[in-house]
């Protein structure tokens, strides 16, 4: 079974919050195919695609449970918003 390498590369920052602004993009490298220095350069090294899946799994919980405190935050606020609306003569 091939393993691969996660790489964290730098993105152009757009400098809209100063200097502050940082952006990534990842990139997944088959390790049979990987022509860099995965020891030196890669963020996480030797995945294999059962440990990619489980990684996959993991981040799509937490992309999920932000999304929902998120929609909450907003559903809640827009109740409030409702019951003032509701409340004025």
């Amino acid at each position: 079974m091939d393993t691969y390498n996660i790489y964290m590369d730098e993105a152009a920052a757009d400098g809209l919050n100063g200097d502050s602004d940082l952006e990534v993009n990842f990139r997944v490298v088959a390790s049979s195919e990987d022509e860099d220095d995965a020891e030196e350069n890669a963020v996480i090294v030797g995945l294999d695609l059962v440990d990619l899946l489980n990684l996959r799994d993991a981040l799509q919980r937490e992309i999920d449970n932000f999304t929902l405190l998120a929609f909450e935050a907003a559903a809640m606020g827009e109740d409030e918003v409702d019951a003032l609306e509701n409340d004025l003569p």
